[in-house]
């Protein structure tokens, strides 16, 4: 399936709902939920991004709804499990090369040049590499996954440092 394909199940779960199709929507759920299955299980990354769009664009209209109808709400919780199921997917996927990590240009490259100098804290690899505090904190986790780099709590900051050297 395509990130079109997506729309218009989510679309279509969104109608069925709203029209009270009870036996439409729980089709189109199981669909989307066996599509989300078959994206974790062949590692389809593009496709698990497509398709949690699409999942939290349809929650957040059902959502939005003023139905409360235990019917309603059923769909809504299984809209919400399979967003769950496609969020802990795409957390899960395997750390990038060190070569990738460490390509000029990249944050990761510039939190791990930072760190080149001893340990730091995120405020103070924001103030080393002049991103954004959200672009270090994106980065971080992929180097920790990598192996490359370490980090602790102190107090109310977490400290950083490189564990590896990058070729």
């Amino acid at each position: 399936m395509s990130g079109e394909a997506y729309r218009t199940l989510a679309d279509g779960i969104r109608d069925a709902v709203e029209a009270g199709r009870w036996d439409e929507a729980d089709a189109d759920l199981d669909t989307l939920a066996e599509e989300a299955a078959l994206c974790l299980v062949q590692d389809r990354t593009a496709d698990l991004a497509a398709l949690a769009r699409e999942v939290a664009r349809c929650h957040t209209a059902l959502a939005l709804r003023e139905d409360r109808s235990p019917e309603a709400m059923h769909r809504l919780g299984q809209l919400r499990a399979i967003a769950a199921m496609v969020a802990a997917g795409r957390a899960n996927r395997p750390a990038r090369s060190e070569a990738a990590l460490a390509q000029a240009g990249t944050p990761t490259a510039a939190v791990l040049r930072a760190l080149g100098d001893g340990a730091k804290s995120g405020p103070a690899l924001v103030e080393a590499t002049g991103l954004s505090h959200d672009t270090v904190a994106r980065a971080l986790p992929e180097l920790r996954a990598a192996g490359l780099v370490r980090s602790w709590p102190v107090g109310r900051l977490v400290m950083n440092e490189r564990t590896g050297a990058v070729g």
